[in-house]
């Protein structure tokens, strides 16, 4: 065989090894999917910008978050083994009086903030990949509250709402969804979107909530599976519901979550996101990512009809 043939298959052979091994260090039980991937579709009917209804009433979102936050902690899981993958839980964002804020950023690409204030919450979404990203829409975009994003995405929001728009840290200008809800409100709500008639990029949704919200919609057996399946942890969905029901987090606890971390250093964690330690009993609402019970998700009519293309 002649040298450069011998040369062009050896390095051929090298870098198809070295993808192998590249792809079976993402997750080694989900084949080729990633591990957000790979949690995501193990949610089968997460919650949605057109399926509202789904998402919880805010004071058990709250608990929601803390306790995926907690979970993570205990994991150390970097949201779903992203290399790059981030979670935060703040029980006083920026220092301030009833504000907490929820942040996931998966790679500095895509991110959910989940903000809670006194006058109830608002929920943001950035989808790289999105047909509605701002940064890459092939529409004529529309200025709202100074930002040029998908046409209607901000109609209606509320002024009580207005310092979420201000804060840097939240990235509205990117938003490819953005859902709200005062403290009073008996449902969710988005603006009037017209939806892109073309299909999606890469989930069922244009704007990506199927994938961004699906951590929201996760409940105990959900993630004990995922656990239990990248992680290879002996934990059961009765152990996980322990946490998403907030109980205080004890020596017995910790050993029946098979968690690595240091104990000491997990309570002083847990501690400042607000999860209970010790024998302190909690008066927390539980957290299981059950629906609202809304009378009607209030969703704008779906009109198969898509803003002008932007010209050329």
């Amino acid at each position: 065989m002649h040298y450069r043939t011998r040369t062009f298959l050896a390095t051929c052979l090298a870098l198809t090894i070295g993808l192998s091994l590249n792809s079976c260090g993402i997750m080694e039980d989900a084949g080729e999917d990633d591990g957000r991937l790979a949690f995501s579709r193990m949610v089968k009917e997460p919650a949605t910008t057109q399926t509202l209804e789904k998402l919880p009433a805010i004071d058990t979102l709250v608990s929601v978050c803390r306790s995926l936050a907690a979970l993570d902690l205990i994991y150390e899981d970097r949201m779903h083994k992203e290399a790059s993958g981030n979670l935060e839980f703040h029980q006083r964002w920026a220092k301030k009086d009833g504000e907490k804020a929820f942040l996931i950023d998966w790679e500095g690409h895509d991110n959910l903030v989940v903000w809670f204030s006194p006058h109830g919450c608002v929920i943001k979404g950035h989808d790289e990949e999105s047909t509605m990203n701002p940064q890459v829409a092939p529409y004529d975009l529309e200025t709202q509250h100074g930002m040029k994003l998908y046409p209607g995405l901000l109609k209606g929001f509320p002024e009580e709402f207005r310092p979420f728009l201000a804060e840097p840290n939240f990235q509205t200008s990117n938003a490819t969804f953005v859902i709200w809800r005062k403290k009073d409100d008996d449902r969710w709500h988005i603006g009037p979107i017209v939806w892109p008639t073309r299909k999606p990029n890469r989930w069922t949704t244009h704007d990506g909530s199927d994938d961004l919200l699906s951590p929201l919609s996760a409940d105990s057996k959900i993630y004990a599976e995922w656990i239990q399946k990248s992680r290879q942890k002996k934990v059961d969905a009765a152990t996980i519901q322990r946490v998403f029901a907030h109980e205080p987090m004890t020596k017995e606890l910790y050993k029946a979550l098979d968690s690595e971390r240091n104990y000491p250093h997990l309570e002083k964690d847990l501690l400042e996101i607000g999860y209970p330690v010790g024998a302190t009993p909690t008066t927390a609402t539980p957290a299981t990512a059950v629906p609202d019970k809304q009378t009607a998700p209030v969703v704008p009519s779906v009109k198969n009809v898509e803003p002008h293309a932007s010209k050329p």
